[in-house]
């Protein structure tokens, strides 16, 4: 995956230095996002506690917004805006 990303910036429009480490910071904190989300929506599946259950409702509220909002900077950079 890194490799895609490598060549997938190379092909963006050019962009100096810095929106080159933003643009994969973002990515890579993107991904720990993914993660933690695949992970919540796993635990919540098995969980049987009500107060577990509204735990893991809002932490993957919070994870989603946070997901939406990182995606919305990439494009962002993407475009150049």
């Amino acid at each position: 995956m890194i490799c895609v990303e490598r060549d997938f910036i190379k092909e963006m429009k050019v962009m100096d230095q810095k929106n080159v480490d933003t643009y994969q910071e973002l990515m890579n904190h993107i991904e720990r996002v993914q993660k933690s989300l695949e992970r919540d929506y796993n635990n919540i599946q098995f969980i049987e506690d009500r107060n577990l259950v509204d735990y893991y409702t809002y932490r993957i509220k919070a994870e989603e917004a946070q997901y939406d909002f990182l995606l919305q900077e990439a494009k962002r950079i993407e475009t150049g805006k």
